[in-house]
């Protein structure tokens, strides 16, 4: 019995969907009950695997076979990925044309991923797609066309190494059902205002960081990671209030170096800085300097600030030749109730007194306390480190504890 082939459509589809496009081609020669059933497969994916299989043919051959594969196609279409590989230059004729037939296919989800080292034109059809509910953009100029005020239906969008021109950005992030945003190493663009009431995850990702971020309308975002490389000298420091304001809902944070340097800058500004954000349950802090005092500073009003974290994950940033480290006083690690925190994860590359003295602020105020790790991570300059690696191991060992439970783990890796 042919027990497949008696499956109800939309089961047929949800397999074959999940085959190799090649192979959902192929099954047309089963029989003749399957010789069109690939046509009306709802998802369509020309990635890695389509492209290894047409490297022997030439560039028009490749173009000519996903043009009749869409002309071919019956019925709506709801996913469709397209990976541009280095070595094929898709024209944006070409581009065109099948964005066109998908606009027209009411396509929902849709990534274009250019691998070539030169942007490509972000092809004009694409605006016609008003069905859109995800959208993923690697590698593209992105303009605007007349008349266009944003995507109706798009509730995620992923831009990567996109550079705007234009008022491109506001009509992206104008998006009103927009519900996940993430951007990283675009360009063309200082400023991120965010409309959309329904947001709630943004990931921002760059070499500096952006100039003003306003999250103000956005009142149900509950993930945050602001990562940049560096501050960059353009950031206008009066909306760092109004940032921290956009955060006191926010469930899950992440700052890296860039951003971790700004808000220790902007210490001087306490009442915007200890807002409270009850409800924050994860933290993770990558690059932070834990000879700067005012880095360490930030990061004890931040914890003092997320009375319910449970779980804390921070990465120290490597500074090559700080002889003279500054040493924050211990009156400054006045106590705080952290009864909610479960789990912290330290990686340092050297122990120092700094860092000792915020472990034991961590242990002395965390009464739920369970796991504790604090590694040595290598160095490259295999420096000497201020504090023996026996030394460190016997000092957790002697450490106050609020939590009867909690263990704690040293891990140097420095030498592995």
């Amino acid at each position: 019995m042919d027990r497949i082939s008696d499956l109800p459509s939309h089961l047929i589809d949800f397999i074959l969907q999940r085959l190799q496009l090649q192979d959902v081609v192929r099954t047309s020669l089963l029989s003749s009950k399957w010789r069109y059933k690939w046509t009306s497969v709802p998802k369509l994916d020309f990635s890695n695997d389509f492209f290894q299989k047409c490297r022997d043919l030439e560039l028009h051959e490749v173009s000519s076979t996903i043009t009749e594969i869409l002309l071919i196609h019956d019925g709506p279409l709801d996913e469709f990925v397209l990976c541009i590989p280095e070595n094929v230059p898709i024209k944006i004729e070409s581009l065109n044309k099948w964005i066109l037939c998908l606009s027209r296919k009411g396509i929902k989800e849709l990534e274009l991923w250019n691998l070539q080292t030169d942007p490509c034109e972000t092809p004009s059809h694409i605006f016609s797609c008003q069905g859109l509910t995800y959208l993923q953009l690697q590698n593209f100029k992105l303009s605007t066309v007349p008349n266009f005020s944003s995507f109706k239906s798009l509730v995620y969008l992923i831009l990567v190494d996109i550079i705007f021109e234009s008022s491109a950005i506001d009509l992206m992030f104008g998006c009103p059902s927009l519900e996940m945003l993430s951007i990283s190493y675009c360009s063309g663009f200082e400023c991120i205002n965010v409309s959309s009431p329904a947001l709630e995850v943004l990931h921002v990702q760059g070499e500096q960081v952006i100039k003003s971020i306003y999250l103000e309308k956005a009142k149900r975002m509950t993930d945050v990671s602001l990562m940049a490389d560096n501050p960059g000298d353009n950031f206008d420091m009066d909306t760092i209030s109004n940032l921290i304001k956009g955060l006191s809902e926010v469930e899950s944070m992440c700052f890296t170096e860039g951003y971790i340097q700004i808000f220790s800058t902007a210490y001087t500004l306490p009442k915007s800085l200890q807002k409270p954000l009850n409800c924050l349950e994860s933290l993770e802090l990558e690059g932070v300097n834990f000879d700067d005092t005012t880095e360490l500073l930030f990061v004890i009003s931040l914890l003092k600030s997320s009375p319910n974290l449970e779980k804390l994950f921070i990465q120290g940033n490597y500074i090559a030749g700080v002889d003279l480290p500054q040493i924050l006083e211990k009156s400054k690690y006045n106590g705080c109730c952290l009864s909610h925190l479960l789990t912290v994860h330290i990686k340092a590359y050297k122990p120092c007194e700094n860092t000792m003295n915020f472990i034991r602020f961590l242990l002395a105020n965390s009464t739920s306390l369970e796991l504790l790790t604090f590694y040595i991570v290598p160095a490259h300059d295999h420096q000497q480190h201020q504090y023996s690696i026996s030394s460190v191991g016997r000092e957790l060992k002697q450490m106050a504890r609020a939590s009867k439970s909690a263990v704690v783990e040293f891990i140097d890796l420095s030498f592995d």
